[in-house]
């Protein structure tokens, strides 16, 4: 697996709304993408920020194990499918297989501690 760039980084809110207000509003960042209300891609420039809803229960820790009450960080792969075979190959734990969105192929794995890092892949055939 090649990584071309960090393509987006992931932060986990409660509030969505209020996410949505100070990183559109107050920080006057541009909105790329929104993926239902629970998703919501910035332009910051070198690389997007993607504000993700979470379960309250799941940022408090009630739940254990959540991907959402970490930072993640989504490197940007030429091939989702071939990057995620060759990294199970290598026994890293495939927490979500690929998924197609409108703009983009994406899958996760986790790091040894946990950490959730997608794999990113825009159809665009851009990358970072």
């Amino acid at each position: 697996m090649k990584v071309r760039a960090v393509d987006f980084i992931g932060i986990p809110v409660r509030d969505m709304a209020a996410a949505r207000a100070f990183y559109g509003e107050t920080l006057g960042l541009p909105m790329i993408h929104t993926f239902g209300d629970t998703w919501a891609e910035y332009d910051a420039g070198n690389v997007t920020l993607a504000v993700i809803g979470v379960d309250p229960d799941e940022w408090t820790g009630q739940s254990s194990g959540s991907w959402q009450t970490k930072t993640g960080v989504a490197l940007g792969v030429s091939d989702v499918k071939a990057a995620v075979a060759d990294l199970a190959s290598k026994g890293v734990k495939v927490t979500s297989e690929v998924q197609d969105f409108p703009p983009c192929f994406m899958a996760m794995v986790e790091d040894p501690d946990g950490n959730s890092v997608f794999l990113h892949q825009r159809k665009d055939g851009t990358a970072g």
